[in-house]
């Protein structure tokens, strides 16, 4: 089951619309794996909830129901990696998965999905193209070349955005275009967030991917100078908790970050220095990171001698609630966890510490 890894937004699809009924029926073939559970998966909820089960007998499968409006979901081997995505509504589907992809038939918001989802595959080739040109560039030392391809990335980007954005428009009312608007929402700062949302028209706003996006861009409105942060609790390299409100301080730094980056790496030389002149003054540092390999957070923790306060948030549940978007990313935050600025690094974090230091 393991061989079936359809990623959402980069598979080619064709659909053929269904007619409305009162009940959805997905029959389909999946070659290349064994027989065994399949489950179908919604997360409108924001977390997982199995609508349906069945078997895969001799490659072929049958799922049957009745959903009340149209729901992301996505088809899964029970305790295996790997997705088909679909958007389902109250049709009959027919679904054909081999190693390459997925064709299917049935649905007028798959079909709508499907626009997108070429969009995405679009980018996603010119992305792979442009990164085997970047190695070859970069192994002969062609620095022009590398610049030139990162140029061209950028406008593939644009480009790419600028037709999703078109499509939005176009299908403003539908389910599809608050679902994709969701599914991207925390890549994007506050206003640019805003102008993807103000194109949904009011049914796809009442959607649940659409209300998901309007409480977002509420909880981010909030998130400024003077809010008080919400608490978080996350693991140690002891393997016990860390959490932020009983950590006592007149300042508090909370620094997301990962070892992989090298933007971060360099940026720990920096806190490194402000710690070690700031602390014993009333600062207490918090550095988060996402890490997915324990070892390699650990390695560099120690490699650039991190000895302040140090926790893993591998899901990224407290990235996700501080809206961090890129990272190093950071917050400070006086000793009653009310925002005092975001995002400052390098001298200017510095200067900014000291001198609210040197007041109290």
């Amino acid at each position: 089951m393991k061989k079936l890894i359809v990623f959402i937004f980069f598979v080619v699809m064709v659909t053929i619309a269904g007619k409305a009924q009162n009940s959805y029926r997905i029959s389909g073939k999946i070659t290349g794996i064994p027989d065994g559970k399949l489950l179908l998966i919604t997360e409108e909820s924001g977390r997982p909830d199995t609508l349906a089960k069945t078997n895969l007998v001799n490659g072929a499968f049958v799922f049957t129901g009745k959903v009340e409006s149209p729901m992301a979901v996505y088809i899964t081997g029970a305790g295996q990696e790997g997705t088909i995505p679909l958007i389902l509504e109250n049709v009959n589907y027919m679904m054909n998965v081999g190693k390459t992809g997925a064709l299917i038939q049935g649905g007028k918001q798959q079909e709508i999905f499907n626009l997108f989802s070429r969009n995405n595959m679009k980018l996603l080739q010119t992305q792979n193209w442009i990164q085997q040109e970047f190695q070859q560039a970069e192994q002969t030392g062609n620095k022009n070349g590398m610049q030139t391809l990162r140029k061209q990335f950028e406008e593939a980007i644009i480009n790419a955005r600028q037709e999703e954005e078109e499509l939005l428009k176009q299908y403003a009312d539908s389910y599809v275009a608050a679902y994709v608007v969701a599914a991207g929402a925390r890549q994007f700062e506050l206003e640019s967030l805003k102008i993807r949302y103000g194109l949904l028209g009011d049914a796809a706003k009442a959607t649940e991917p659409g209300r998901f996006v309007a409480e977002l861009i509420a909880d981010m409105e909030k998130f400024v100078e003077g809010y008080v942060v919400p608490d978080f609790t996350v693991a140690t390299q002891a393997g016990d908790s860390l959490s932020l409100y009983p950590v006592k301080g007149k300042l508090k730094l909370v620094v997301f970050w990962e070892s992989t980056d090298p933007l971060c790496r360099e940026e720990n030389v920096n806190l490194l220095d402000i710690y070690q002149k700031y602390h014993l003054r009333g600062l207490e540092i918090m550095s988060i990171s996402r890490d997915q390999n324990v070892q390699a957070w650990e390695k560099a923790i120690n490699m650039d001698g991190m000895f302040w306060k140090q926790g893993i948030d591998r899901n990224s549940v407290v990235f996700n609630r501080y809206h961090v978007k890129t990272i190093p990313f950071t917050v400070l935050l006086d000793g009653e966890n009310k925002i005092i600025a975001k995002n400052l690094k390098g001298t200017e974090l510095r200067k900014r510490i000291g001198e609210l230091l040197k007041r109290k």
